[in-house]
C-alpha cells in the first residue's frame, strides 16, 4: 500500500477510535438543526460522527428517534413558519382516538396554509389549510393544528363511524379518556360544532364532518362505548340511550353505559382495564348486582362482541329485549 493512502486509512481508523466531543448544551440531549449546529461552531466533521442520527435532511439527534414525540421534536427544527403539525400526528399528540395505533413508518402530516410552499421531506405528507379558518398554536412547544381543524382534517379520509368516536370525544365531559390533552372538558358542544360546520361550508372534509355530527351524542366515555352505540343501531335496533342514570327515591344508585330505559335492559361496555384491574372488577360485579336487584337485564359487552357486524350482540340484545315481552 502506498504511504499516503495508508496513511489517510489509519487516520479514518484513528477517527472512529477516538471519542466525539462533547456536544455544547444548548444542543445536547436533544434533536437540532444543522445550521443550528454550525451558528455553535460546531465543524461539519463533528456532524458526521456516529453518535448522531439523522432522522431528517438537515437535521441531526444524539439518541434514535424511536417515538412519534421524537420524531416531531426533530422534524420541528426545520419546519417552515407557518407550518403546523396536523392531520393524524395533531390527533396523536391532542390524544385524540384515533383507530390505528402509531407505527414508526407512519408519515408526520404538516399542515401548510393555503398559498404557501409545500414542504418536501421524506417521511413527512403536506397537507394544505386555510390558516383564516382553522385555530392554530402550541402544544409542548410544537407547532400544531387545534382539535376541531385536526378532526376537519382528519374527516377528508376518515370512516364516519371513525370520524363519530372522534367528534364524541371532542364533546364529552367524561374524564375517562385517559390520553385527552384538550383544552377542557367537553371541548365543544354540539350547537357550537354545527355552528363551525356551517362556517366550514364548502371546505374538504366539512360535509364528511357535518354529517358524522348527526351521530354524534354527549357523554360517551370512552372510543369503544361510541362503536357499540353505533353498532347496535346499524344492526337495527333503536339506538340506546348513552350513560343514563338508575335513580331509586331520587338518589343516585347507578350510571349505565348505554340502555333501554323503557325495557329496562342495559348494555355495559367492558375495556380491557375492566377486566385486568380486580378493583375495577370486583366494583363492575356489585353495580351489575345491584341493577339486577332492581329488575334490569344487564349485558356485558367486550370488543369482541363488536366484530362482524356486531350480529352476536345484537342476538342477546334482541333476546333480552323478548323477555319483556317485545319484539326486537
Amino acid at each position: 500500500m502506498p504511504d499516503a493512502p495508508r496513511k489517510r486509512s489509519a487516520a479514518r481508523m484513528m477517527h472512529g477510535m477516538v471519542k466525539p466531543s462533547p456536544l455544547p448544551e444548548p444542543l445536547a440531549g436533544r434533536a437540532f438543526s444543522v445550521a443550528r449546529a454550525r451558528a455553535a461552531g460546531i465543524p461539519p466533521g463533528r456532524l458526521r460522527r456516529g453518535d448522531l442520527v439523522a432522522p431528517f435532511h438537515g437535521v441531526r439527534a444524539s439518541r434514535p428517534t424511536t417515538s412519534l414525540d421524537a420524531l416531531m421534536a426533530a422534524y420541528a427544527e426545520r419546519m417552515r413558519p407557518g407550518h403546523v403539525f396536523a392531520g393524524v400526528t395533531a390527533a396523536r399528540r391532542w390524544g385524540l382516538p384515533v383507530a390505528a395505533r402509531w407505527t414508526p413508518d407512519e408519515p408526520l402530516v404538516v399542515g401548510v396554509p393555503a398559498g404557501t410552499t409545500r414542504t418536501r421531506a421524506a417521511g413527512v405528507v403536506a397537507r394544505e389549510f386555510d390558516a383564516r379558518r382553522f385555530g392554530v398554536g402550541e402544544l409542548d412547544g410544537l407547532p400544531i393544528l387545534g382539535p376541531l381543524g385536526t378532526v376537519l382534517m382528519l374527516a377528508r379520509d376518515a370512516s364516519r363511524i371513525d370520524l363519530v368516536v372522534l367528534i364524541d370525544a371532542l364533546i364529552t365531559p367524561s374524564e375517562h379518556y385517559p390520553d385527552l390533552r384538550l383544552p377542557a372538558r367537553p371541548h365543544s358542544t354540539p350547537t357550537e360544532l354545527e355552528e363551525l360546520a356551517a362556517r366550514w361550508r364548502g371546505l374538504h372534509g366539512a360535509a364528511a364532518f357535518r354529517a358524522a355530527l348527526e351521530d354524534a351524542r354527549v357523554g360517551a366515555e370512552s372510543p369503544q362505548e361510541t362503536r357499540a352505540r353505533l353498532a347496535i343501531v346499524a344492526a337495527g335496533l333503536p339506538e340506546p340511550v348513552v350513560q343514563f342514570e338508575v335513580r331509586v327515591a331520587g338518589e343516585r344508585r347507578a350510571v349505565i353505559d348505554l340502555a333501554y330505559p323503557d325495557w329496562m335492559v342495559a348494555i355495559e361496555y367492558e375495556g380491557e382495564h375492566h377486566l385486568t384491574d380486580p378493583t375495577q372488577w370486583a366494583k363492575d360485579i356489585r353495580r351489575q348486582e345491584l341493577l339486577e336487584s332492581l329488575g334490569w337485564i344487564v349485558i356485558r359487552v367486550t370488543k369482541n362482541d363488536l366484530r362482524n357486524g356486531a350480529a352476536g350482540l345484537a342476538q342477546r340484545i334482541r333476546a333480552a329485549v323478548a323477555r319483556r315481552g317485545v319484539g326486537g
